[in-house]
């Protein structure tokens, strides 16, 4: 049975999500830095966790991944990742399609 893999997201991954993300939903239901963060982020921690190379796609750039996903509020969202040597994951990057 496979271990489940640590996943850490960097610090600018969230410096990423505050520029992305208003703090508080707005009165048009843009949604907030901590709607994603309670509704979509720890969904993909655990499929990250679970099966890092079956949830991400390859990238042009060696060594990073990219989990596309459909959040609860955000919508599509894209988040850049890399499996470490010791096979921990890094998320250090996040986009956002708000449309």
């Amino acid at each position: 049975m496979a271990t489940d893999r640590v996943v850490r997201f960097t610090d600018s991954f969230f410096g990423r999500l505050d520029q992305l993300l208003p703090a508080d939903r707005t009165a048009d239901g843009k949604p907030s830095v901590t709607d994603f963060l309670v509704f979509d982020l720890p969904r993909v921690h655990d499929k990250l966790s679970r099966d890092v190379y079956g949830q991400t796609l390859q990238t042009d750039e060696p060594g990073v991944r990219v989990y596309i996903g459909l959040g609860a509020l955000v919508g599509r969202f894209a988040i850049f990742v890399t499996v470490m040597p010791d096979g921990d994951v890094e998320a250090f990057w996040l986009a956002v399609d708000d449309e």
